[in-house]
């Protein structure tokens, strides 16, 4: 082995071999610091995407009843997609476990069904049906809030 002189001794071998290796660990620890940071991106992206459908969906609903009641028009609920609305909320609370989110899911869904519920009897008038419709859209609005900032919380944008 060479020193100096030209000779490596023991010392300097074990040296350069722990150098590979914490060298290796930091890599290994930096890739899984990665994958677990692109995981949770995903996984926040997911429930923007779902968290927007479900919104979507739900003003639909608003404007199809609004058609109806006001304009007029027949089947505009009945040719919305209920099974799309469906899927989403059950991807949202799969997705989401944060209380507020939860809260205004479950209020979202409570006033769009007293809402829909409401909507085909001729004997609920003109001011009671325009709460409900206040009340589902507050509920939206909520939604839109809460989920907002989960996701920005889980995209790293607060």
């Amino acid at each position: 082995m060479r020193t100096k002189g030209g000779i490596l001794t023991g010392m300097t071998a074990w040296v350069t071999l722990l150098a590979g290796v914490v060298g290796a660990v930091i890599a290994l620890a930096g890739q899984q610091w990665g994958m677990r940071r692109a995981n949770r991106t995903r996984a926040g992206e997911l429930l923007l995407e779902q968290c927007a459908q479900l919104i979507a969906l739900s003003q639909d609903f608003r404007n199809r009843a609004w058609e109806e009641t006001v304009l007029g028009q027949q089947g505009r609920v009945d040719t919305w997609d209920l099974g799309a609305h469906r899927l989403a909320m059950a991807r949202v609370q799969i997705l989401c476990q944060d209380s507020a989110v939860l809260a205004a899911l479950k209020e979202m869904e409570a006033s769009g069904k007293a809402y829909g519920g409401h909507l085909r009897r001729a004997d609920l008038s003109d001011d009671e049906l325009e709460a409900l419709r206040e009340r589902n859209k507050a509920a939206i609005e909520a939604l839109a809030t809460a989920s907002a900032r989960v996701v920005q919380r889980r995209l790293g944008a607060v």
